[in-house]
């Protein structure tokens, strides 16, 4: 367990910096638990939600140099999460990250 909570700690980090940065507005964290009726994992959900314009993380794939320190939030939640994404809100976007618990 002590594995899933430093990787839900790094995730929101990377989330919530993101809304920040790059939405430039208030963000809504939201953690759920989900036990789903079938299958054998229980799933942790974390969305942060904010009301900027958004982005297509497919769309802004590039190489990153190493010698850059920034713009490699979305690969280690990719990494890190079982599943991720984002999608349009009424307000704004919505990214989504799953992890098995």
């Amino acid at each position: 367990m002590h594995g899933l909570s430093d990787n839900l700690t790094l995730i929101a980090t990377e989330l919530a910096t993101n809304a920040v940065r790059h939405g430039g507005t208030p963000a809504r964290i939201t953690l759920a638990l989900r036990d789903p009726s079938t299958g054998p994992r229980r799933v942790v959900r974390l969305e942060v939600e904010d009301s900027g314009p958004g982005f297509s993380y497919r769309s802004h794939t590039r190489p990153v140099p190493v010698e850059n320190c920034t713009g490699r939030g979305l690969l280690l939640v990719d990494t890190l999460s079982s599943a991720w994404g984002t999608g349009p809100t009424a307000t704004g976007q919505l990214v989504r990250a799953e992890l098995w618990a």
